[in-house]
């Protein structure tokens, strides 16, 4: 089963990377199929592809760690599986505290650095696919929600609730201006909690 091919304008299909290859060699292995769609099988089709790809050398061409980055994401769009900087780690062989590193600025180049934009931007993708399930589920997954919280920093907030009548908030000077009175009561030592009124 060829799965990760395309078609060329001749009809014929080629793979656009090793790793869809590799992909594909592991899928024709599986007794069923359709397990590839579950996250410990996806878990291992990650490690057959880091056993199998061509090693990195080095971590130095932040451009061919983005191109593998992208394969990785279409892969876990193919397969239905949630993006982590931990998965892609693992598939490519690397340290996650290193993309960590990356991200801090406290390797190759700071702040200001390629792979420190970069790191960041993988990071903001994970983020947004967990955002976009989260929000298109049907139900709660609380275990989500955990992980958007601890790992991408997100925080639940609550819904505002709409004022009854318009005019929001006025002071208890503009009060007495509208309803024409002289002086205002006396709050004694509540002048903090007088100060303002919701309508």
């Amino acid at each position: 089963m060829k799965d990760n091919t395309v078609t060329t304008e001749n009809g014929i299909e080629v793979y656009t990377s090793q790793i869809t290859e590799i992909a594909d060699r592991y899928i024709a292995d599986l007794e069923d199929i359709d397990s590839i769609y579950t996250y410990e099988v996806f878990t291992d089709l990650l490690l057959y592809i880091s056993d199998n790809m061509t090693p990195l050398n080095n971590y130095d061409d932040i451009t061919v760690l983005d191109n593998l980055f992208n394969i990785y994401k279409r892969l876990c769009s193919k397969y239905r599986v949630l993006p982590t900087l931990y998965d892609f780690s693992m598939m490519i062989n690397i340290d996650p505290s290193t993309i960590t590193r990356w991200m801090n600025g406290e390797t190759r180049g700071g702040l200001t650095s390629e792979h420190c934009k970069t790191a960041k931007k993988w990071k903001q993708y994970c983020a947004g696919r967990l955002a976009s399930n989260l929000s298109n589920s049907k139900g709660t997954d609380a275990n989500k929600i955990f992980i958007a919280k601890a790992a991408y920093g997100m925080a639940e907030t609550k819904a505002v609730e709409q004022k009854q009548i318009t005019g929001a908030t006025k002071t208890l000077k503009q009060i007495a201006k509208e309803i024409g009175a002289d002086e205002l009561p006396d709050f004694g030592d509540r002048e903090d909690d007088a100060d303002a009124f919701d309508f």
